[in-house]
């Protein structure tokens, strides 16, 4: 689980030893980490949220190319620049100053009395402190996202931390999963830059008010981030997206693409029914619709409840004569796949390297063994809600 503090608390902290060269807000720069730039080969280096310590004999003469620089810092998401000027022949240009303003990125001078391991060993234990204390809050969160009836004192610690009455909150939460199976190097990179991201966009939420505060929980195949935010009437549940959500589509892992599964707005209190939401549609992105990499649950609750009805002892919606179609791989996978790509013969055909006659022949088999034709409106109810049962129980 990853703490990022802000900029601005960073600064706070150190007695006016950095001078800032730009006029850039400094609050919703979330920090993650200090290191030095010894090459300028950014992307190589650079996850996201670091402050980022250069001598000024490191940097480029010219003009464009260290504007350049700035807007790869910019893009891979550095949180400032500190510069120590090593000899008197380097100056920064008030046209690149106001560039470096533009595009956000904080840039500040380290006097030549401080050294890169003064600054280095306060930032660093500005982060050690924060993520120690808020281990905690990890165990809780944890507990929360499990508890169908948490009490109000569960939520003491968080709220502690955060200065805000958490169980008086609404919360949503957002799944991220990998879509791909990463090596152990892959996946600690793809993660640190992904809740990289998150921080930043969600802190950026914070500081307009969008939203109260949050929380990033990683995962061993992603991230959790938890959101909370003022209660709201119910009609401004289902309003639309929130721009920090057209936001998480722009995220980038290095490696592999990424689901998203949002939950609805639900009371703090739902929290575990929240993370349920947001793993289902994890489920349905990645089952059903797979270009498709923001899922809301708002959109797939209705086979969230078929699911839950089919699996009532009570309820059966599925005809016992489809039994025979489930449990032939074959004729399954047709009816399928026919299904994902709009009851399409030739993509079908395609998709599963079979002539065209061949599927229509396993429509047909189907047909002739349920007494369910796929091209009526009621027999296809039962058809397509058979596949979809069955695939969100494999």
């Amino acid at each position: 689980m990853i703490f990022i503090i802000d900029l601005k608390f960073v600064l706070g902290h150190q007695h006016n030893r950095l001078i800032a060269i730009n006029a850039v807000a400094l609050e919703g720069k979330p920090v993650s980490s200090i290191t030095i730039m010894d090459n300028l080969s950014v992307h190589q280096w650079l996850r996201g949220g670091e402050m980022v310590l250069v001598g000024s004999h490191t940097l480029p003469r010219e003009n464009n190319q260290l504007r350049e620089l700035l807007t790869e810092l910019q893009q891979n998401h550095a949180c400032c620049l500190i510069i120590k000027y090593i000899n008197n022949s380097f100056e920064l240009f008030p046209n690149l100053i106001k560039f470096s303003e533009k595009i956000g990125l904080p840039i500040f001078r380290l006097p030549k009395q401080t050294t890169y391991l003064e600054i280095m060993n306060d930032v660093n234990t500005l982060l050690f402190r924060e993520r120690q204390s808020r281990h905690l809050a990890m165990l809780d969160l944890i507990h929360l996202l499990k508890t169908d009836n948490p009490l109000d004192q569960d939520f003491d610690y968080l709220s502690s931390l955060k200065n805000i009455d958490l169980y008086k909150q609404d919360v949503q939460v957002v799944q991220i999963i990998f879509h791909a199976t990463l090596t152990p190097s892959q996946r600690v990179r793809d993660l640190y830059s992904l809740t990289g991201q998150l921080h930043t966009i969600f802190t950026t939420a914070v500081h307009q008010a969008t939203l109260s505060t949050y929380f990033v929980i990683e995962t061993a195949s992603g991230a959790t981030a938890i959101l909370f935010m003022a209660p709201r009437q119910r009609k401004d549940k289902l309003s639309t997206i929130p721009p920090y959500f057209r936001s998480l589509t722009q995220i980038q892992a290095a490696y592999t693409d990424l689901y998203f599964g949002v939950s609805d707005i639900q009371p703090a209190r739902q929290l575990q029914t929240a993370n349920q939401e947001a793993s289902f549609s994890i489920k349905v992105a990645k089952l059903f619709n797979p270009q498709k990499k923001l899922i809301l649950f708002h959109d797939v609750a209705l086979w969230s409840m078929i699911n839950n009805a089919q699996q009532s002892t009570s309820t059966k919606l599925i005809p016992m004569r489809l039994k025979d179609i489930l449990q032939n791989p074959e004729l399954f996978k047709t009816l399928r796949v026919f299904f994902q790509n709009n009851e399409s013969v030739k993509n079908t055909s395609r998709i599963l390297y079979t002539h065209p006659n061949t599927i229509r022949y396993r429509l047909k088999e189907i047909m002739l063994k349920t007494g369910l034709d796929y091209r009526k409106t009621d027999d296809k109810f039962y058809l397509y809600v058979a596949v979809i049962t069955k695939m969100l129980n494999q």
